[in-house]
């Protein structure tokens, strides 16, 4: 089969969908994946092939101005931050319509792949009448983005004859039945596989240890929103007897300042390989983090930012795997490490959602099943 996958211009939403598709090329299928220019680099260097579909974007801009370049006025309300986020992904939609289209007609897949806030995809399928699946990464989202989206692109579904975005053919979903809210419609379930990108993996990593060893990372969208928390964290760490190991952009960890001993400055480096030799995880909140501790059964303590963060560090808690603190109140972080290092709970409770998500269906496996 031909599939075509579509992802929003963010290393977060694209590296979600690698581990099908890389499963999907392994078996034989042709895969490429749609993208503005701008993150066509990003793309390829996953090893997927790419076309560009519009040109470069802000999606930072998409989401803080409307279609007139008037401001969206930002709100601490959640409701007001998905319509916000909703109209955002919406008008994102909206730049790459035109090139998505023009792809699904010329390149004619069998089958769509998009992620939650990717709308272009579906439209483009629903007007060619073509299925499209939809790739959730972990926790379902708020069914207020796709009010928002199809109130935002009322304009192009008018113009495709479309009632609204069409339902996908299929939902596919990566969390683990027993954090997953409930009442959802029917979808198949797939075993979450790490990645973040490709690194070399330095030697230390496989090396015996002495002390604990605790992975920080804020993962690739809120680093520079949190750079002070940041620096507070691992100077709060420096006090617990632990090695810190430091997996941040390298501009943002510039701009810390000296380091104590204890921390590694180790960049980006895959999530996957690093963490199973860590005890503990300390990060955002991000699918890509979360479900990455998860799979290496580590405890983890989450500094929720923005987005559907605070959701995936409630999820952390109610698993008993973890704890969750706001980064703008650090004083408990250095005993909340302590604790989740010394508590036996929160590792035996980490290990059994890595045993429950071993259990779900590999990639390959989805799509040996994968029947039209």
């Amino acid at each position: 089969m031909r599939i075509l996958l579509t992802s929003g211009p963010m290393h977060g939403h694209l590296m979600q969908l690698v581990p099908l598709a890389w499963a999907l090329r392994a078996a034989g299928h042709e895969v490429l994946v749609a993208t503005p220019a701008d993150f066509v680099p990003a793309t390829t260097a996953t090893g997927l092939p790419a076309a560009s579909v519009a040109e470069p974007v802000s999606m930072a801009r998409m989401i803080s101005y409307d279609r007139s370049g008037a401001p969206v006025a930002w709100t601490a309300d959640a409701h007001g931050r998905t319509e916000r986020s909703g109209r955002g992904f919406a008008r994102l939609a909206a730049h790459t319509l035109a090139g998505t289209r023009a792809l699904v007609r010329s390149w004619r897949p069998d089958l769509v792949v998009s992620e939650p806030t990717e709308y272009s995809g579906p439209l483009a399928a629903g007007e060619a009448g073509v299925p499209w699946l939809e790739h959730w990464w972990g926790l379902a989202i708020d069914p207020g983005y796709r009010v928002a989206a199809e109130s935002e692109l009322a304009p192009e579904l008018e113009e495709l004859g479309l009632a609204g975005i069409p339902a996908p053919w299929r939902v596919l979903d990566v969390c683990p039945p027993s954090l997953q809210r409930p009442g959802l419609p029917e979808r198949g379930l797939m075993r979450y596989v790490p990645y973040n990108g490709n690194g070399a993996i330095p030697a230390w990593v496989h090396e015996p240890r002495s002390r604990p060893r605790v992975c920080v990372t804020l993962g690739s969208v809120l680093p520079q929103f949190v750079a002070p928390a940041l620096a507070r964290a691992v100077a709060a760490l420096d006090g617990i007897g632990a090695e810190i190991v430091l997996a941040a952009d390298p501009k943002v960890v510039a701009d810390l300042g000296p380091l104590p001993d204890s921390v590694r400055a180790a960049g980006w480096l895959p999530l996957g390989v690093v963490l199973p030799g860590c005890d503990l995880s300390v990060h955002h909140g991000g699918p890509g983090s979360t479900w990455s501790s998860f799979v290496s059964g580590l405890p983890q303590l989450v500094l929720p930012g923005a987005s559907d963060t605070p959701a995936y560090a409630r999820a952390v808690a109610a698993a008993g795997a973890g704890e969750q603190l706001d980064a703008a109140d650090l004083d408990p972080f250095a005993d909340a490490c302590s604790r989740l290092l010394a508590e036996p709970s929160y590792r035996r409770a980490a290990g059994a959602v890595a045993r429950e998500i071993a259990s779900m269906p590999s990639p390959a496996e989805v799509v040996a099943r994968l029947v039209l």
